[in-house]
């Protein structure tokens, strides 16, 4: 996602080739984009319709779909690994709510089916990822005034265990391609970091400390990480999309910079 051209715009660029292909090029905010798991399409949310909703694109930008259409914000698409189902967070009000506060929610591919999963209120705006084997996911729920933590459910949206136990925000987990690893960030004071642990959350280890680090995704070889760094002393208004090595955190590539917004890169 980049704010490059005036507004948030998702595009697509081939390894190191300085070519930028705008996917979308709307006068509208589009962005948290997300691969099918065969790459032939792209999952994102737009804010064309008036408020955010699902939307589904070939992976060249051609033929969007709107996938949800509700008077409340849906956000934080993620297919499952069959590419057959389709989770979001969604603030929709549903009978028995006493206020609108951010769920779990999943649909079929093609939007039809759409049902709350977790009952639970997350108290955050955060989504969920799915186990490689398509048994479970992970999500994220406030615990308290500032602190989070993640916490994991089967594919029926039924608890299974608490992942981290942190006092501060932890959060915006993901599984890496085998399902033994996770990567999550969590807030250290001024800083939030990038962790790295066992698929229990044991052994957390810190790969990125010290910055402000965001949205860590992995590599289909389970070899690097993608995540999103916000430059010191620029409000937040600058962020750079950069590379970390599992093996060698010390080996982190700027992969896309500029004096704009570039965030939350996801690899092919």
């Amino acid at each position: 996602m980049s704010n490059r051209d005036g507004n948030s715009e998702i595009y697509l660029k081939h390894g190191m080739d300085t070519t930028w292909i705008n996917l979308t090029n709307i006068e509208a905010g589009d962005n948290w984009p997300s691969w099918s798991p065969d790459g032939k399409k792209i999952l994102f949310q737009s804010s064309r319709s008036g408020n955010l909703d699902i939307w589904l694109m070939n992976k060249d930008g051609t033929d969007p779909i709107q996938l949800t259409d509700n008077t409340d914000h849906d956000y934080l698409p993620s297919f499952s690994p069959d590419g057959n189902q389709i989770s979001f967070t969604s603030w929709r009000l549903e009978e028995g709510d006493e206020e609108r506060t951010p769920h779990i929610y999943i649909m079929n591919r093609d939007g039809t089916g759409q049902r709350r999963l977790i009952q639970e209120s997350l108290n955050t705006s955060a989504g969920a990822s799915w186990h490689p084997g398509g048994t479970k996911f992970l999500y994220t729920r406030k615990t308290g005034e500032i602190g989070a933590n993640i916490y994991e459910a089967d594919n029926e949206g039924s608890f299974l265990r608490q992942v981290t136990d942190d006092t501060l925000y932890s959060g915006g987990a993901e599984y890496s391609p085998d399902g033994s690893r996770i990567i999550y960030t969590s807030d250290y004071g001024d800083y939030t970091e990038v962790v790295l642990a066992d698929a229990e959350g044991n052994n957390p280890e810190i790969l990125l400390s010290g910055e402000q680090n965001y949205y860590p995704h992995w590599s289909p070889d389970g070899e690097w990480i993608i995540f999103t760094k916000i430059i010191p002393d620029t409000d937040g208004k600058d962020l750079d999309i950069y590379a970390i090595s599992v093996s060698d955190p010390m080996n982190q590539p700027l992969l896309i910079s500029g004096p704009n917004r570039e965030a939350e890169g996801r690899w092919k």
